[in-house]
């Protein structure tokens, strides 16, 4: 039986009504919640990320700066090092500037022998043995000077007694104020560079 036109107008509306109504509760049963649900998600991922991208700037900036002042700290070192670590070369100035800090004080210097040189380890260790006489204050002052010079100079095993006749009478004092010391001297030399790289401070 066919359908009047009415009834298919009627019938048109209905599917259209049924239609919407779907699409309606489609939208607010499922598509909705879906969405709230997809905006939540991309909120915590931004947060996340924005944590995340914190962090990496962070341990970046702290790993450089930390790095910029290990570098920083092994320079001084090195400085220090250099300053204190004379070169094979320098070893006679390094006398010479004993000999003079001895004039300063008054002590006469009567022996400064070198003994045998270690070579093992990173710097070379150098030995002398060193005998002066003077007055106790004197040497005293002396060895002070000695321990002080802007490299490592290493007195020690120190022995002091008084001062021969022979050097009493040479220095013009024999009341038995004038001593001798008897003294061992290290000093730590940086070796020659290998392979003739020439290296210097």
């Amino acid at each position: 039986m066919a359908l009047s036109q009415k009834d298919r107008q009627q019938l048109l509306v209905l599917l259209i009504i049924i239609a919407a109504a779907g699409g309606g509760a489609f939208w607010y049963l499922w598509r909705a919640p879906q969405a709230a649900e997809i905006a939540q998600l991309e909120i915590e991922i931004d947060s996340l990320r924005a944590t995340v991208d914190s962090a990496r700037r962070d341990l970046a900036s702290g790993t450089v700066e930390s790095l910029r002042q290990r570098v920083a700290d092994y320079e001084a070192s090195l400085g220090l090092m250099r300053r204190l670590v004379p070169l094979e070369n320098e070893v006679p100035s390094l006398i010479d500037d004993i000999a003079s800090r001895a004039t300063l004080r008054g002590v006469h210097i009567q022996e400064i022998n070198p003994q045998s040189v270690d070579a093992e380890g990173m710097f070379d260790t150098h030995r002398y043995r060193v005998s002066v006489v003077g007055h106790y204050d004197e040497i005293g002052e002396f060895l002070a000077d000695v321990a002080s010079l802007p490299r490592i100079m290493v007195p020690y095993e120190l022995t002091l007694g008084i001062a021969p006749l022979t050097a009493q009478v040479a220095y013009g004092d024999t009341t038995g104020a004038l001593l001798q010391a008897q003294f061992q001297l290290r000093t730590f030399v940086k070796p020659p560079a290998t392979g003739g790289s020439g290296e210097t401070q």
